[in-house]
């Protein structure tokens, strides 16, 4: 039957079909009816570098990237030298050898595989079908579906041509026969094709342009940004056939100020960014607050600050999602957890959006946005939206009206009778100008007053555990999975320790941490991030006071981390 639960890591230079090996995989495995979930990393510089793609597939759920790999299969000497401290006994080897540039030392109780993928590429004639070379030997070493891997590759390369799509099912068909020439001495074999199921393999940036378009959205505006652009470059696909339209703008204030344009003309309209992107959104974000307009910013978090480390991992916007603009400048925060989420909040966050008619944004990151997931097929029958308040043509139209909750209704421009200044400045209900500072403290209540009730409209925090915990766990974004899997593991062995996934990040729902708080001895909050920005948020706005966990090397938290880090406590 094989591992229940395996992780397969291929590593190597940007370039060589490391990322396109580990789609394949993945592709394959999740059409063979298991789950996957995906994590890869890739380099900054267009020369190349080191490039990871690690699969982990289960018959089982699976919330994350696991602890380390089973598997290795090394393109070159870098991906050895990377990853050699991690050659436990057990580890399965499989490394270009004898043309690949080293010659690795084979811990003991590792189990090695030298595959000729350079010298076999070579001989065919084409250096870019070593990747191909190494997946058939993958396939026959660790029992991965043959028949869902051609069904892939055929879907992949049909359509460059006959040639093309032969000569790389004969690369594959070499390194299944190189591998079949070895004595398989480890124990671990993809497990058998299970049921099919109901279920789409996509990326988080996928699944963030998927929701949208689900949620109705109507206009999309954006400049490229890593690792944020595959959200256009799947919009821009997709969005036309809903009779959508996209734009590439000049630059990040561009974009968000379409949006805005769009937005007061009636349509549901978002963009997407990185650090450095929202950052240049401040003053527009501001412009949002105060003329009441609905717009959507999804931020993909990166390394930072400045440039940064713009293919990495980071939850470090924070401070910036909740606070940047200047003057008080109300918004509503959200945090994604994995692929579904992407999707759903994202429908979730553009329904909010025009409900409250405020700036939301949206984050994710940077390991999220390139992961790849098996999530079930969204059912259109479920899908909520959630329109703006529409003026009803009744009376006197004063666009920034006091009602009891603080929403006014819209009116579109050129509704009859509906005229109106949407303007930056201050204002009175009508819209006009207003520097008296009684207005101006009124109008503040008005736009903060508002989003009072945005904890009801959003799903109560979600809690994992025992009724009583030694240790309570707080975990947002991408990190929420690995905590999960953590205190699965942790309860398993007697550990009294639960978790606490907010999803709602701003304003924050105080309520409930509190009454989380009450159930735990101790709280722990993990973060990718320097200074604890959730935690500092925690001690600000409530009576907690968490011990901060934070990691900010560019890569995800694993299982066994919070693992230590729980006992560690105890």
């Amino acid at each position: 039957m094989g591992k229940v639960d395996l992780v397969i890591k291929i590593a190597g230079e940007g370039g060589e079909g490391v990322i396109s090996t580990g789609d394949f995989i993945a592709a394959a495995c999740a059409r063979a009816g298991q789950e996957v979930y995906t994590i890869k990393t890739f380099p900054a510089e267009i020369k190349g570098g080191y490039a990871m793609y690690q699969v982990r597939t289960s018959l089982d759920p699976v919330f994350n990237q696991g602890d380390t790999f089973d598997i290795l299969c090394a393109f070159n000497g870098e991906a050895y030298e990377v990853n050699r401290q991690l050659l436990r006994p057990g580890v399965a080897f499989v490394y270009d050898y004898p043309d690949g540039g080293f010659e690795p030392e084979i811990p003991a109780g590792v189990h090695a595989y030298p595959i000729p993928m350079s010298r076999t590429a070579k001989e065919m004639k084409s250096y870019r079908s070593k990747n191909m070379v190494a997946l058939g030997a993958l396939s026959v070493l660790f029992n991965i579906n043959e028949k869902t891997l051609l069904e892939v590759l055929v879907d992949k390369f049909k359509s460059k041509g006959t040639e093309k799509l032969n000569f790389n099912l004969d690369a594959f068909q070499k390194g299944k026969e190189l591998a079949g020439g070895l004595v398989k001495t480890d124990p671990w074999r993809v497990a058998d094709p299970a049921k099919p199921k109901d279920v789409i393999i996509v990326s988080g940036n996928e699944g963030v342009g998927l929701g949208a378009i689900l949620g109705g959205l109507k206009f999309y505006s954006a400049y490229p940004i890593t690792p944020a652009t595959e959200i256009a470059k799947f919009v821009a696909l997709h969005l036309p056939k809903v009779r959508g339209i996209l734009i590439q703008a000049e630059d990040e204030i561009a974009s968000l100020s379409q949006v805005l344009g769009a937005s007061y003309a009636g349509a549901r309209a978002m963009t997407a960014t990185s650090g450095p992107g929202l950052s240049l959104m401040g003053e527009m974000l501001g412009m949002a607050s105060m003329s009441e307009t609905p717009v959507l910013v999804v931020d993909v978090q990166r390394g930072g600050p400045g440039t940064g480390m713009p293919t990495k991992h980071e939850q470090s916007d924070l401070f910036l999602a909740v606070f940047g603009s200047h003057g008080d400048a109300p918004r509503i925060v959200l945090a994604v957890e994995d692929v579904k989420d992407c999707i759903h909040m994202t429908v979730e966050a553009l329904n909010l959006a025009e409900l409250y008619q405020t700036p939301v944004i949206l984050l994710s990151d940077g390991s999220l946005a390139f992961s790849t997931q098996t999530v079930p097929a969204p059912k259109l029958d479920t899908i909520r939206i959630v329109n703006r308040k529409r003026w009803d043509g009744q009376g006197v139209y004063q666009r920034y009206q006091m009602v009891a909750d603080g929403i006014s209704p819209m009116a579109d421009p050129g509704t009859p009778g509906a005229m109106h200044m949407a303007t930056g400045l201050e204002h009175g209900p009508t819209g006009a100008p207003n520097y008296v500072p009684g207005n101006h403290e009124a109008m503040h209540r008005k736009r903060f007053g508002k989003l009072q009730s945005v904890a009801d409209f959003v799903k109560p925090t979600e809690v994992d555990g025992e009724e009583w915990a030694d240790v309570g766990i707080i975990a947002w974004g991408s990190t929420i999975g690995v905590v999960r899997e953590a205190v699965t593991r942790l309860q398993a062995d007697g550990v009294k320790v639960k978790g606490f996934y907010p999803k709602l990040m701003w304003p924050m729902p105080v309520a409930q941490y509190e009454s989380f708080a009450k159930t735990c001895g101790k709280i722990l909050v993990p973060e990718v991030n320097f200074q604890g920005q959730l935690s500092h948020f925690i001690r600000s706005e409530t009576s907690l006071n968490p011990i901060p966990y934070t990691i900010c090397g560019g890569v995800p938290f694993t299982p066994i981390q919070i693992m230590n880090k729980v006992r560690e406590i105890i």
